[in-house]
């Protein structure tokens, strides 16, 4: 079996040496060679403080590539935009609207900051989870700000642009600000990422970032892209910080000469989803391939199944309850590893729920 090194890994060494970790979102692969030179160019050169504004080049590159427009801001990370968001544009008491299931960060920055989480729980169909637009409507009237996810984490949807345009519609309506985090969006497979603000310019903060497509986690670093007043907005909530001149380094080497690699690496994360599908469907769990990302959403036909998979196959998987309420027979399977450990720990599982 092909194995990552553990030491200095929250993925590998937050569990005994016995437990295979297929939880927390980054991919055991090792990190494409023009991203290893560039931060070792980097590091061999200047590391003392980048511009306040960062890597102009850098922002051109992400307008280009994403066909995103407006202004260009640089976060520590992702959850910081989140965060800095929920601040920005609500008060204390207030509502916060998002799709559960949802990655934890997003509830979270709802309610550390003393707001209220107003779920709008995906609809769960024969075919996939759907956006519950009808359910977004009755909502939208209590909030000022939508925190969105596309792709989506945790169920992997990529939503189509009829979806997305009739959500615009319903944002212009009620008046909201949405902030979409589409952390994932390099990483889809039959169907490709289309932007929110594609479809709602004028109202939409998008937030992106290089630590999932290109496994640079251990790099924290992310971006705000949207109208100037939404940004100047956001930024006032923003710590006072510079951008880490590695990351800026990496992500720009990622965008320049990283594709060849993405494309290898998406070729193995699809077929291990369609191995974590067809798996799925031998040991009857309810399961839909993800159209993006690199995690899948299973239901188990048991309570509190990630510590119960933990104890008795020693695989650590995230736990659903932590994605919304009412999920804790959930549990997301983080399918970026070697084929090899994949089908250990799926032998693992399939061994567990046949005694269950």
């Amino acid at each position: 079996m092909v194995l990552p090194p553990r030491k200095d890994s929250l993925k590998w060494g937050t569990y005994s040496e016995d437990v295979l970790p297929l939880w927390v979102a980054d991919m055991d692969f090792p990190v494409a060679e023009p991203i290893q030179r560039a931060i070792k160019e980097r590091a061999e050169g200047f590391l003392g403080y980048p511009p306040r504004e960062g890597d102009r080049e850098l922002k051109a590159l992400l307008l280009e590539r994403t066909g995103l427009e407006g202004e260009v801001a640089f976060l520590p990370g992702v959850v910081v935009g989140l965060y800095a968001a929920v601040a920005a544009f609500t008060a204390p008491g207030q509502g916060v609207l998002t799709q559960v299931p949802i990655y934890p960060p997003f509830l979270a920055a709802i309610r550390e900051q003393k707001r209220t989480v107003l779920a709008n729980p995906l609809k769960e169909t024969e075919t996939g989870y759907r956006l519950d637009l009808s359910g977004l409507e009755r909502l939208a009237f209590a909030t000022r700000l939508l925190l969105f996810c596309h792709p989506q984490n945790p169920t992997g949807r990529v939503f189509t642009e009829e979806e997305l345009l009739a959500l615009a519609q319903i944002a212009r309506k009620h008046d909201l600000i949405v902030v979409s985090d589409e952390l994932h969006a390099p990483l889809t497979y039959e169907r490709p990422h289309l932007p929110l603000a594609r479809f709602l310019p004028e109202r939409t903060l998008t937030l992106l970032g290089p630590g999932k497509a290109y496994n640079l986690a251990g790099l924290p670093l992310g971006a705000a892209v949207g109208p100037a007043p939404l940004l100047e907005a956001l930024k006032r909530h923003l710590p006072h910080t510079f951008p880490n001149v590695l990351a800026l380094a990496a992500w720009k080497a990622a965008l320049q000469e990283g594709e060849a690699w993405l494309k290898g690496v998406r070729a193995q994360l699809k077929a291990n989803r369609d191995r974590v599908a067809a798996w799925a469907r031998e040991v009857g769990l309810t399961h839909f391939p993800p159209e993006g990302t690199y995690l899948a959403w299973l239901k188990t036909p048991f309570p509190q199944a990630a510590a119960r998979l933990l104890r008795e196959a020693r695989v650590a998987l995230n736990p659903g309850e932590s994605f919304g309420e009412g999920y804790d027979r959930y549990v997301r399977l983080n399918f970026a590893t070697y084929p090899e450990v994949l089908e250990e720990a799926l032998r693992r599982l399939t061994k567990a729920l046949k005694g269950a």
